[in-house]
């Protein structure tokens, strides 16, 4: 720069000389002729100016831009390359050739020009088209532009479906970049549309999707699934029967349906909606295509006709049972020695006075309360004479609307000759019962002596025995050959053991015991008397449920008789009244294991009676439950006895063996029981904590009564001292 300066200040100076010489014009072609002072101070552009005198020298003229123009003005370029321009800047005199290069209209940061006018594209340009400029550095007010084609790509949109037979799709194909598309997926029968995949991931839960700004080949994948329906499987009634549990299967899948009755109930059909859709208890359902609902149709045919005592233990009913729908059942109330019967009733509602009442047309569950109340009282007095008795002797106390049987016994070398009720004979009979009694009665009876005996060895006594047939043993009696009278007395002496264990060698009698904490029922018979799951004196529920006069009749096979003890386990369905009661009446540190019922019943004449105490007591034995075991621990039995004033009794039985896996206890109440204990481990460590805290409260107690003693005894010298000196003054 300083030697153009020079040059310029070499040149005014010779232009000056020159006007002022000769005035005279500079040429052009003389520019640069003169001298122009060198870099080193020397002059430069010595020799021959032209002649006219003087030595005037003109101003050089100053440089300036006059255009600019880019090259090439338009090309097509592609992402990711680089392209090179050219500016050519013309101007006069000395000017600048440099430019500024910019780039314009591009959309990504990778796309950018140097200072070398070279472009380059980013990869991920979405730009159509850009502007390249040079701008002169000498003069910015001359600049030229270039246009850059961005050439675009396209890509392939591909779609599936996944399964391959789970429905059609479409779209897709060779997209421009930049571009979308719009993808379909249209599911097959027995499919469901999940959505649109990339990559796995997925993009849209929507069967039409539209993929936007494509710049990439892609796969999309139309996920499908097979479609699942459920069949919903019910009944009218839960407790009518069983059905197939509710399911679900795949479409186009078959399912069989099948539904059971209990017992006193009747499957009517299937039903969907409100409609039948089959009768058959086992119903197939073919190509499933859609959720479906059934219902199980179920009615009731039999119904439980329960009866029960009010006042308990005042009397029997019978005829309670389980009968079909419509039938008439024939009921019976025989009150108790010393009461008479009330009513029939049901819900509070009396339905009938009678003691044999018919029921008729049972459509319903009913429970009837048989009513009874103290009776009035009549007497009947039995006399006989010489030669026999009757039995039962002298005066018996009867109640009301009962009765009571008789029975008459000749000794030995007489016979019966006449039997008479209120002084009427009734015949030469051995036995007699009044019934329905209203009012006081009075039997006799006369004997004579046996007849003399005729030829062939019978007496005329014998002989009415063979064509009467009166004296013939039957049943029990007949299997021990043990005559009436011989039985009857055993009874009266308690010494009945050898007719009991007959009768139940021949089945007149049946004790049965149920004992689910045995895992055995037991049945009583022969020597098994004395001992059957559990229970060790069976003979004590016998002497209880059954009079003199019911042995008699069972021994000669008349009515047999069914006893039968169940040791039941609840299973946790015990009454919530029950837990409650015995929550708030057992001791404190006892705790409640398990819950069981005791229940004893008699059956004959078909007539089931419900006994709920014994007169002595019962031996029990139980298995302890195995979830209960424990060392250390000791077990109780809870009972709770409700009498007929409504009041509960409760009271805790101990357990009367040694053995840690049995429990064995004594009652007289039939009535719902518990298995509790208590863990005596836990009490001593208890304990110990106490002792230790005892020790450490009486060293504290020691150490404050010795100072106590100490302390008395200092004031006490300390008074003798104080009164001996007193006395010394």
């Amino acid at each position: 720069m300083r030697k153009k300066a020079r040059y310029r200040l070499g040149a005014c100076i010779l232009i000056i000389q020159m006007l002022a010489a000769n005035s005279l014009p500079c040429y052009a072609s003389e520019i640069g002729a003169g001298a122009y002072p060198t870099a080193n101070g020397s002059e430069i552009g010595s020799g021959a100016y032209p002649s006219g005198g003087g030595s005037e020298v003109e101003q050089p003229p100053a440089s300036a831009i006059t255009s600019v123009s880019v090259s090439p003005a338009t090309t097509v370029v592609s992402k990711g390359s680089s392209y090179a321009f050219v500016a050519s800047v013309i101007g006069r005199n000395d000017y600048s050739s440099e430019v500024s290069w910019s780039v314009h209209g591009q959309t990504s940061q990778n796309t950018y020009m140097d200072g070398n006018g070279i472009l380059h594209i980013g990869s991920d340009e979405t730009s159509s088209s850009l502007i390249v400029k040079a701008v002169s550095k000498q003069d910015s007010g001359y600049s030229a532009t270039a246009l850059a084609t961005v050439q675009t790509s396209s890509y392939s949109i591909q779609v599936k479906a996944s399964p391959d037979n789970g429905g059609t799709v479409s779209g897709g194909g060779t997209v421009r970049e930049g571009g979308y598309t719009v993808l379909t997926a249209t599911p097959n029968n027995g499919y469901t549309f999940e959505g649109w995949l990339l990559n796995n991931n997925k993009v849209s839960s929507n069967s039409q999707y539209t993929v936007e700004n494509i710049h990439s080949d892609s796969i999309y994948i139309a996920e499908f699934k097979a479609a699942e329906y459920r069949i919903t499987v019910n009944t009218n009634n839960s407790n009518a029967g069983t059905v197939t549990e509710s399911r679900t299967v795949k479409y186009g899948e078959s399912i069989i349906l099948e539904a059971q009755a209990k017992d006193g109930y009747r499957f009517d059909g299937w039903t969907e909606n409100g409609a039948t859709v089959s009768t058959d208890n086992r119903l197939q359902l073919n190509n499933i295509t859609s959720s479906r609902t059934l219902t199980a149709m179920f009615t009731q045919t039999k119904y439980n006709l329960s009866l029960t005592c009010w006042p308990a233990s005042t009397g029997t009913v019978s005829g309670q049972g389980i009968y079909d729908k419509g039938s008439s059942v024939r009921i019976k109330a025989v009150p108790a020695s010393g009461y008479r019967f009330v009513s029939w009733s049901e819900n509070g509602n009396v339905i009938s006075t009678d003691a044999e009442y018919s029921v008729d047309n049972i459509t319903r569950e009913m429970f009837l309360l048989a009513t009874f109340q103290r009776a009035q009282t009549y007497t009947i007095t039995a006399a006989v004479s010489s030669g026999g008795k009757i039995v039962p002797e002298g005066k018996s106390t009867v109640s009301e609307d009962s009765g009571i049987s008789y029975v008459i016994i000749p000794q030995e070398g007489f016979v019966i000759n006449a039997v008479y009720v209120d002084g009427k004979s009734v015949g030469a009979i051995s036995s007699y019962s009044f019934s329905d009694v209203k009012g006081d009665h009075t039997i006799s009876a006369d004997f004579v002596a046996k007849p003399e005996q005729e030829s062939g060895g019978k007496t005329a006594g014998d002989a009415d025995k063979t064509d009467t047939g009166d004296d013939k043993l039957t049943g029990t009696l007949q299997h021990l050959d043990i005559s009436v009278q011989e039985a009857e007395q055993m009874i009266e002496e308690n010494n009945d053991t050898e007719l009991l264990t007959g009768a139940m060698e021949t089945g007149d009698l049946k004790v049965t015991v149920y004992n689910d904490f045995m895992d055995t029922m037991g049945t009583a018979s022969g020597s098994g008397l004395e001992e059957a799951a559990g229970v060790s004196n069976l003979k004590i529920i016998i002497d209880d449920l059954l009079t003199k006069e019911e042995k008699m009749e069972m021994l000669q096979g008349n009515v047999p008789v069914l006893i039968t003890l169940s040791i039941a386990n609840t299973d946790g369905k015990e009454l919530q009244s029950t837990e409650d009661f015995f929550e708030e009446n057992k001791l404190p540190g006892i705790m409640i294991g398990h819950y069981f019922d005791l229940w004893l019943s008699k059956s004959e004449k078909n007539e089931k009676q419900s006994v709920r105490e014994l007169s002595q007591e019962l031996k029990v034995q139980i298995n302890v439950p195995e979830h209960l075991k424990a060392e250390d621990r000791e077990f109780y039995i809870l009972r709770v006895y409700t009498k007929e004033d409504g009041t509960q009794e409760f009271v805790q039985l101990s357990d009367e063996d040694d053995d840690p896996d049995t429990i064995t206890f004594s009652t007289d109440k039939i009535s719902p029981c518990a298995i509790a204990y208590i863990d005596w481990s836990e009490k001593k460590t208890e304990a110990s904590g106490v002792m230790e805290d005892t020790d450490k409260d009486n060293g504290v107690v020691y150490v404050v009564v010795i100072m106590a003693i100490a302390i008395a005894v200092v004031i006490t010298f300390w008074l003798l001292w104080y009164i001996g000196r007193k006395k010394k003054r």
